[in-house]
């Protein structure tokens, strides 16, 4: 059964299964949340109030998701390659469809080292 998040304002609700968002983006007082089929949806909330909303859903440790500085939230499980140098990191939906984001050195640091122990406690 997927988890579905779901954001519910006055007039509007909207669910999406996590296992398809692939990243959040910030702009202003509204996000945009982007599908791996590419579509998008503007809500007017903050980034930090989807972050708190997607923690709701996941116990603190299991959370696919990672919020990369001011404006950018990524899901771990669309994320095909990281640049440090250039600042950027790659997501995919393993079908052909590539998205570049940028973040800073430092955040994309942090998510590297991140990622790597992640993959070192599965093996």
């Amino acid at each position: 059964m997927p988890k579905f998040i779901t954001i519910s304002t006055k007039t509007e609700l909207l669910r999406i299964p996590s296992e398809i968002l692939m990243y959040v983006t910030s702009d202003g007082n509204y996000s945009a949340l982007y599908t791996q089929d590419g579509k998008s949806r503007l809500v007017s909330l903050q980034l930090g109030q989807i972050e708190d909303l997607i923690g709701e859903y996941f116990e603190e440790d299991q959370s696919p998701f990672a919020r990369l500085g001011k404006s950018l939230i990524v899901n771990k499980d669309f994320v095909f390659f990281i640049d440090i140098s250039k600042q950027t990191i790659t997501l995919s939906d393993w079908r052909g469809h590539y998205v570049d984001k940028t973040a800073s050195r430092q955040a994309l640091t942090g998510y590297k080292k991140a990622l790597e122990s992640d993959a070192y406690e599965r093996i």
